[in-house]
């Protein structure tokens, strides 16, 4: 591409996809870029006639028979890469009705291959941001609608109509902005597509001959991009904004054949259509001075979006076919005269004015630093050889606690030897914080030096479980229990002889039979003996002392063949205890933490339910007001209609006082219902999500307690039945998957969903935003409609709609 071109506006044909297409009539060089027309002389013109046949537009790419992928890879990906260096950019998408201009600009949301260029530009946007580490970049988003010149947010959250009038178009030093138009800080792609969609949803559309869903408005999709530097304390950074307009096409009335409302939506938009390409052709011309921007509302928002610094793309899109070749003579004219206009595009720099403020203060500080440094330096009156009075070293230690304390940023230097005295008294600090740390822990702990055996000794001698090697006995580990290292003397002997029996006994060699290394947790519930018998709780050690719960763990109940001391044996009972009798001792022994978890889950799930149920009441409560209300209004509505209606001098029927409040208190009602609808959804997931939490408690309850009780209990010989097996411990209604937990039917179609959408990550959060766009559709839906009045008499001859199983017209409340 030559210099000139790069300085200009780029400018591509996109041609509708059509089994029709007038390949006698227009001729694609093979170049890419060049297109052809050749028109046919229309004998209704008479004899003398000047129509131009043939017509030939070079490009800078034509786009024929291609997908929305090469389409925004050739038009929109260096527009959107070049968005966080920036630099403003322009998407606009112009043409006839009916040619693809808002597929190409959004797309299908119902098909994750046919979305728009906006969905793939935030794709690769949000995509980029990641990998820009080292910058805090910020999202905003906005959403403008034009329509019969008169501007709509799209995203505001008070109702369409409401929001009529209230903006207008201001000029500051950053460009031209909108008052009044709401910007949204996304934050994810997901939530960024979440904004496109709920805008998508408020478009006004329309049905014509050419196209069966028209937009009758121009629609605007502002991206503000805000970077700042995480590495660099700068007072500058960069901001660029990103805009996709999506113009309401051009029409004839004579193809499209609309009337009514719809040919008034049509006077508006080639009304505007005209006042834009008026500004094109000034733009164009290098010797006009004033450009008519003001003429229009779409003309005075796109002034800082058309050329200048600002990096603008347009897509020509037209019809392929005979019959509509003279609009696309059009469409490709007012592309050329678009390619006429300059763009040099220059990054957006802004000052923050308070980052710029502390930075010139600390330039001071450090310039006036930097002088009292040479005067010392150069033998000057403020330098002193002299020791720091005591004064100054107070003074100087007051800085220095200042400074630890973040209350002061930097200690004041003024000549060497205050450098050492702040070093001085950073040292004395130390020691003095060091020496009130270790009273403190003194006082309430026993410190013991490991390294030193008379410490370790004095420490046993009061009783403190502490080994030899200066390990500590029964320390705690995570969430479990460690036993640590028993000492040598509670060590039962590889050996012994049972003295009743007469029968000699060995020491098994298992695994699970060794004693635990001092660094490693034994399991929970070994608390059975090497031949499958329950310790004694009076059995000793050999140092006199009584055994505790990690000696019980490793002392051998067989009769010992010292003849010092001989431990009392028990036999362990014939049957083990029955299952709830033992999960009852686990919960408050080995399972103790794991059930006081599950305990408190079980209560916050208990709160949680309690909410959703007295929300859900008044969400009843609201519906009853609701359908009052409804009945007044058709009440009174019946009346006024009995009296006969009432007009003032445009023509609108006049309402009485009482209808207007009950209007108006219905609106409230309305409101309330949805704020509270979203509350309950909320909730509904907190639920979900606390039983989750009560079922994965429950179930490692159970895992733990198997695991304990087969230990403890249940030999080589005995069939092994888990609590699972014996249908305890599940809750009703929920399934167990080891493979993803403990998940009810809702949470297992979404898991299914999200493993269809792995074959194609990047969907995900397309495919998130279009169904939270949908259910919203169909809140929307389920709210706009009517109930039917049941009081109102019913003419003669009316037929009677029975309904077999009507369906309830209140929220039931099921609590478990």
């Amino acid at each position: 591409m030559s210099a000139s071109r790069s300085k200009k506006v780029k400018v591509w044909v996109r041609t509708r996809p059509t089994t029709k297409f007038a390949h006698e009539n227009i001729d694609l060089k093979a170049d890419g870029k060049t297109i052809n027309l050749h028109i046919k002389r229309e004998e209704r013109h008479g004899v003398v006639n000047n129509q131009i046949l043939d017509w030939a537009f070079k490009m800078d790419g034509i786009l024929h028979n291609s997908d929305q992928g090469e389409v925004f890879e050739k038009a929109a990906r260096p527009l959107v890469s070049r968005c966080l260096s920036g630099y403003n950019g322009t998407m606009l998408c112009y043409g006839q009705t009916g040619a693809g201009k808002t597929f190409t600009m959004t797309g299908a949301t119902e098909n994750y291959k046919h979305r728009g260029l906006i969905p793939r530009s935030l794709q690769q946007l949000y995509k980029d941001i990641e990998e820009q580490t080292d910058y805090s970049i910020n999202v905003r988003i906005s959403y403008l609608e034009i329509y019969n010149e008169q501007m709509y947010d799209l995203l505001s959250p008070q109702p369409f109509l409401e929001k009529s009038g209230q903006m207008a178009i201001g000029e500051d030093e950053n460009g031209v902005y909108v008052k009044g138009l709401t910007q949204h800080l996304a934050q994810t792609e997901e939530e960024a597509l979440n904004l496109l969609f709920e805008g998508e949803t408020n478009r006004v559309i329309a049905q014509h001959s050419l196209n069966a869903a028209s937009s009758r408005s121009h629609c605007i999709f502002m991206l503000s991009v805000e970077s700042r530097s995480r590495v660099m304390s700068s007072a500058v950074y960069t901001t660029s904004k990103l805009n996709f307009v999506d113009l309401a096409g051009s029409e004839r009335l004579g193809k499209t054949l609309s009337e009514g409302k719809v040919k008034e939506e049509a006077m508006y938009i080639n009304k505007s259509l005209s006042f834009l390409e008026q500004c094109v052709i000034a733009l164009a011309d290098r010797r006009r001075d004033h450009v008519p921007f003001r003429q229009s509302k779409l003309t005075h928002v796109l002034k800082d979006s058309i050329g200048g610094s600002c990096d603008t793309v347009l897509i020509a899109n037209i019809w392929g076919e005979k019959e509509q070749l003279d609009e696309t003579v059009s469409t490709l004219r007012f592309a050329t005269r678009m390619m006429c206009v300059s763009s040099e595009p220059a990054v957006n720099e802004q000052v923050d004015p308070t980052l710029m403020v502390k930075k010139l203060e600390k330039d001071i500080v450090d310039l006036k630093r930097e002088l009292a440094m040479h005067d010392t330096l150069n033998n000057r009156s403020m330098v002193t050889y002299d020791p720091l009075s005591e004064q100054q070293k107070f003074d100087i230690k007051q800085q220095v606690r200042k400074y630890i304390s973040a209350e002061l940023d930097e200690v004041d230097i003024i000549n060497i030897r205050q450098i050492a005295g702040v070093y001085e008294a950073f040292r004395e600090i130390c020691q003095t914080m060091e020496a009130d740390m270790e009273a403190k822990l003194r006082e309430k702990f026993t410190l013991i030096d490991k390294t030193d055996p008379e410490q370790i000794r004095e420490a046993q001698a009061r009783g403190v479980n502490i080994n030899d090697d200066g390990t500590l006995v029964g320390e705690p580990e995570g969430s479990g229990f460690g036993v640590g290292l028993a000492p040598s003397s509670a060590k039962a002997p590889d050996v012994a002889k049972d003295s009743t029996k007469g029968a000699k006994i060995t020491k098994k060699k298992g695994k699970d039979r060794q004693s635990p290394a001092p660094t490693k947790t034994p399991p929970a519930g070994s608390g059975r003996a090497v031949d499958g018998r329950t310790p004694s709780p009076q059995t000793e050690r050999k140092d006199g002392q009584p055994a505790d719960k990690g000696d019980l763990e490793t002392i051998s109940p067989v009769t010992s063949v010292s003849p010092e001391k001989t431990a009392p044996t028990f036999q362990r009972p014939s049957t083990p205890p029955l299952r709830t009798q033992a999960f009852e001792d686990f919960k408050q022994e080995k399972g103790r933490e794991i059930n006081r978890i599950f305990i408190e889950n079980q209560e916050l799930l208990n709160q949680k339910k309690k909410s959703y149920s007295q929300l859900a009441r008044q969400i009843n409560s609201i519906k009853s007001e609701i359908d009052k209300t409804m009945e007044k209004l058709d009440t009174l509505k019946a009346e006024r209609e009995a009296e006969g209606f009432t007009y003032n001098e445009d023509g609108e029927t006049i309402i009485s006082e009482s209808e207007f409040l009950e209007i108006k208190n219905l609106k409230t009602f309305k409101q309330n219902y949805r704020l509270h609808h979203e509350d309950l959804k909320a909730l509904k997931a907190e639920i979900q999500y606390c039983q989750k939490l009560v079922d994965q408690c429950r179930h490692k309850l159970v895992k733990e307690f198997d695991n304990w009780y087969s230990e403890s209990f249940v030999t080589a010989e005995d069939p092994v039945q888990t609590a699972q097996q014996a249908g305890f411990g599940q809750r009703q209604g929920t399934s167990y998957n080891p493979n993803v937990g403990l998940e009810d039917e809702g949470e297992k179609v979404e898991r299914l969903h999200e493993q269809l959408l792995m074959d194609d990550p990047d969907s995900v959060a397309f495919q998130k935003a279009r169904m939270r766009t949908d259910r919203r559709k169909v809140f929307d839906r389920a709210l706009s409609q009517t109930q039917p009045d049941q009081n109102t008499s019913k003419k003669p001859g009316t037929p009677t709609k029975i309904m077999s199983n009507k369906p309830p017209n209140k929220m039931e409340i099921q609590i478990r």
